[in-house]
């Protein structure tokens, strides 16, 4: 994108302003530098419904880079991924295992799918008065009075950033056949440091979504959608997300996804460290003050 602008080519194409050029020249410069860069689907920048050069060279570094077998770049969202592996994964009339205690997001696919939800409620923390994860028992009874589910849908970690042991229930979906889909929001990071949980992909999830601007470095609605195995059809997740993204996928933000995988590549353990330092000190100090538990 620098490359292409560094060109100063002539704009016959969107976006209207031009490059900046067409924006009014009271707007900040820090605006004028993003419109420098805020292209559309042109020769050399690749398509993100159709990745065949640079975008598909992104997305594959990020497949590796975070332990997937495929990854796709969401301009979207985690609220665009959710969507789109409820809607790959279920038809109208199907029956989908969701925990409870999940983003509207997740309601709202269901509610587009048609599908029908049974709700598995997630055990309470008693320390923190916190709504935990779902218990591998209460999976596995479900799984039991519904074998026609079509899979399982695991918000980890959760909004208080409370997450549970992925494994076990992967491996139960599996052994029924089934595919484990998780929203991994707020769990980006995970799998960087040792003192971190492992990811949901090493963990063994079919399905992943990640909020790569809220816990790393993209920018806001940049996100990242990371496949694995033979549960989830492929070709089925590219159809919905090819229905459910824009036509017109803001460059900025795919290129912030591939910056922010870059420097988890470069520097994801160095920087995870340093994170754990003052969290490490913070979590031992605030048990020092009185009133709080």
């Amino acid at each position: 994108m620098i490359q292409h602008a560094d060109g100063n080519p002539a704009s016959f194409h969107v976006p209207g302003h031009k490059s900046g050029r067409g924006a009014m020249n009271w707007q900040a410069p820090f605006y004028e530098s993003i419109l420098k860069i805020d292209y559309t689907e042109i020769p050399g920048l690749d398509d993100l419904h159709q990745p065949e050069g640079a975008i598909r060279e992104a997305q594959e570094l990020a497949a590796d880079c975070f332990g997937a077998e495929e990854t796709h770049f969401l301009v979207g969202g985690s609220t665009v991924g959710n969507l789109a592996m409820i809607l790959s994964v279920c038809r109208r009339g199907d029956l989908l295992l969701v925990q409870r205690n999940a983003h509207k997001s997740i309601i709202h696919g269901l509610m587009l799918a048609g599908v029908r939800a049974v709700f598995l409620i997630p055990q309470w923390d008693q320390e923190s008065g916190i709504a935990a994860g779902v218990r591998l028992e209460d999976v596995s009874s479900a799984l039991c009075t519904y074998p026609e589910a079509k899979g399982l849908l695991i918000t980890n970690p959760n909004y208080f950033g409370m997450g549970q042991q992925l494994k076990p229930i992967a491996d139960l979906m599996h052994a029924h056949g089934k595919p484990l889909l998780v929203d991994e929001a707020h769990g980006a990071h995970y799998g960087f440091h040792p003192e971190l949980p492992p990811s949901a992909l090493s963990s063994g999830a079919d399905a992943v979504v990640q909020s790569t601007h809220k816990m790393l470095t993209a920018m806001t609605m940049g996100a990242m959608l990371h496949v694995q195995g033979s549960l989830i059809d492929r070709s089925e997740i590219k159809r919905q997300l090819t229905i459910l993204q824009s036509s017109s996928p803001s460059y900025p933000i795919l290129a912030s996804l591939d910056l922010a995988r870059r420097q988890m590549h470069i520097q994801g353990k160095r920087i995870s460290r340093r994170g754990w330092i003052p969290y490490d000190s913070f979590a031992k100090g605030w048990r020092n003050f009185p009133g709080l538990r």
